[in-house]
């Protein structure tokens, strides 16, 4: 048993978990300042289960926290044999650390004294910042993300799709209970927040794939990989309308590489058609290779 676990820690696997357990605490310790300095003192919500335990504390001065630890305790409960363990133990750690990090910063915090737009959108960063760090960690902060798996393996629905209700009941309660304002502003918080989640996991530097249409595709494709060192993959097509064969050239550039890649198919074929669209996600040689 000693030399298994001293065989672990020495393990590459244990440097991945260790970084991911790194991730969801920092990213806890976000959410939980994104609360105390932001959304809280200006009685703005959020979404999913915290939402509903700032519900909770504004009507009932119930504490977040225990709110927050209570809801999730049948939450972990269904998952505990629906989901993977490891995302449970991982979403296990947020959860248990938000709990923490939110009362032991309440303390510390000294909300900024702004106007409740930029506390929107402040708080929303924050809080996006904090919960991109917790699932790059491969983990949660429990609540819907649970419910959003376990949906998504019995009923088929989409982990966005189950977030975006969970966030549309917290709207409707805060639209019953709150002043209207209060609800706009949230709606901005959790607008941001999503952006900035999706930049946080995605990475700031956002692919473009480009498919080129052309009579000249050879030549761009040699073009590409001479001058700009990206590699080229070429499929091939059949126009509806013309009936012609022709070669369609694919690949992968990051956004400062376009305006050269648009030049090349320019000088080489000024009437090919080009489709560019973002990849969120690139893994291979060039780009990132981390799963």
């Amino acid at each position: 048993m000693r030399r298994k676990l001293k065989a672990y820690l020495q393990s590459r696997k244990a440097r991945e978990d260790l970084l991911d357990l790194l991730l969801i605490i920092t990213g806890t310790l976000l959410t939980a300042l994104s609360l105390n300095f932001f959304l809280i003192p200006n009685s703005f919500l959020a979404g999913g289960v915290t939402g509903l335990a700032l519900v909770f504390f504004y009507l009932l001065k119930i504490p977040v926290y225990l709110t927050i630890i209570i809801l999730n305790i049948p939450i972990f409960w269904w998952g505990f044999k629906e989901i993977n363990r490891q995302f449970l133990l991982y979403s296990l750690t947020g959860t248990l650390a938000l709990a923490f990090f939110q009362p032991a910063t309440q303390a510390l915090a000294r909300p900024p004294q702004i106007d409740l737009i930029l506390a929107a959108i402040f708080g929303g960063s924050l809080s996006g910042a904090g919960l991109g760090l917790v699932l790059r960690g491969h983990g949660s902060t429990g609540g819907t993300d649970i419910i959003a798996v376990i949906l998504r393996k019995r009923k088929n629905m989409g982990i966005g799709e189950v977030g975006f209700l969970a966030n549309l009941l917290v709207i409707a309660v805060s639209l019953v209970f709150f002043p209207l304002n209060i609800g706009l502003y949230t709606i901005i918080s959790m607008f941001v927040a999503s952006k900035v989640t999706d930049a946080v996991i995605s990475g700031l530097n956002t692919s473009k794939s480009v498919i080129i249409v052309s009579n000249h595709s050879m030549q761009i494709g040699s073009r590409i990989i001479n001058e700009m060192h990206r590699g080229v993959t070429y499929f091939s097509g059949k126009g509806a309308f013309t009936r012609e064969e022709k070669t369609i050239v694919n690949c992968v550039v990051n956004r400062f590489e376009l305006a050269k890649l648009k030049k090349i198919v320019a000088e080489s074929d000024p009437n090919a058609f080009v489709y560019i669209s973002d990849a969120s996600e690139v893994m291979g040689r060039g780009f990132t290779s981390k799963k």
